[in-house]
C-alpha cells in the first residue's frame, strides 16, 4: 500500500500530525486534555468554509478517536494500542456535548468530496479510512 506523506495506515492515529496532536495531550491531566480535545472539534465548527479549516483533519480525527477510546464502546478499538493509556485520558463520565462535538466536527472537517478523501491513493485504501472513521462515530453515538 502506499499512502500520502506521514501517514502509514488508515486508522485514527496513523499519521505524523496525529501522533503530534496527541504527543502535545500527553503532559495534561485529564480535565486539559478533554479541554484541548473540546477546543479542537469547536474550531472546526466556528470555520465557516471546511477548506479553510486551520484545524487538520487529521487533528479531529485523533481528537473524535480520543473521545471514542474513553468511551465503553471505544475501549477495544485496535488502534487504542497505539497510544498506551489513551482509555484513561478523559474525566468519566465523557460528556454528552464532547461527543456531539465530535461527530459534528469530524462532518464538517471531512465532506465527502472533500480534499482529505480525494488524497487517498487507491479506493480500497479510501474505503477502510472510512470503515475507521464509521467506527469512532458508531462509538461516539452509542448510550
Amino acid at each position: 500500500m502506499e499512502y500520502a506523506v506521514g501517514t502509514w495506515g488508515v486508522e485514527p492515529f496513523d499519521s505524523d500530525t496525529a501522533l503530534d496532536f496527541l504527543d502535545g495531550l500527553g503532559a495534561l491531566s485529564a480535565e486539559e486534555r478533554l479541554e484541548s480535545v473540546v477546543k479542537t472539534l469547536e474550531s472546526v465548527l466556528e470555520s465557516a468554509r471546511p477548506e479553510s479549516l486551520e484545524t487538520l483533519p487529521e487533528e479531529v480525527i485523533s481528537a473524535a478517536a480520543v473521545i471514542a477510546a474513553n468511551l465503553p464502546s471505544g475501549e477495544q478499538f485496535p488502534w487504542n494500542e497505539e497510544v498506551p493509556g489513551v482509555t484513561e485520558w478523559l474525566p468519566r463520565p465523557v460528556p454528552i456535548r464532547a461527543r456531539t462535538l465530535a461527530i459534528e466536527a469530524l462532518e464538517a472537517a471531512l465532506p465527502l468530496d472533500g480534499w482529505w478523501w480525494r488524497s487517498w491513493v487507491d479506493d480500497a485504501e479510501r474505503v477502510q479510512a472510512k470503515t475507521a472513521l464509521d467506527e469512532v462515530k458508531r462509538a461516539l453515538r452509542e448510550v
